[in-house]
């Protein structure tokens, strides 16, 4: 990957991996390609399952100008945020966590 812009959002909640796994449908879809664009998580829906606040996330990181790329990272609740250019200077809604940061 080419050094990347990072946003990292956590809306402090719990998320235990077990329930997340066993949520999972065990569903092999294949590599995850050249392309990271198209990159998913296959564990966001079981966890979104269990926190739905994790949708909210996405969706205000998906709503950010200059966005990428928006996936949870792991089995939840932190997300991320790509961008090709500077994070945008934001405050996190509802006291979640923020981080800006760099891939290198």
């Amino acid at each position: 990957l080419p050094a990347l812009h990072l946003l990292l959002v956590n809306p402090r909640v719990a998320v235990p991996t077990g329930p997340v796994f066993r949520g999972w449908d065990g569903v092999d879809r294949g590599p995850l390609g050249e392309d990271w664009h198209g990159a998913r998580n296959d564990l966001e829906a079981p966890a979104v399952a269990l926190q739905p606040v994790i949708a909210e996330v996405l969706a205000w990181l998906r709503g950010l100008p200059g966005v990428g790329v928006a996936r949870m990272s792991g089995s939840g609740a932190t997300c991320l945020a790509l961008f090709d250019g500077a994070a945008p200077e934001v405050v996190a809604p509802g006291g979640w966590w923020l981080e800006r940061t760099e891939l290198l």
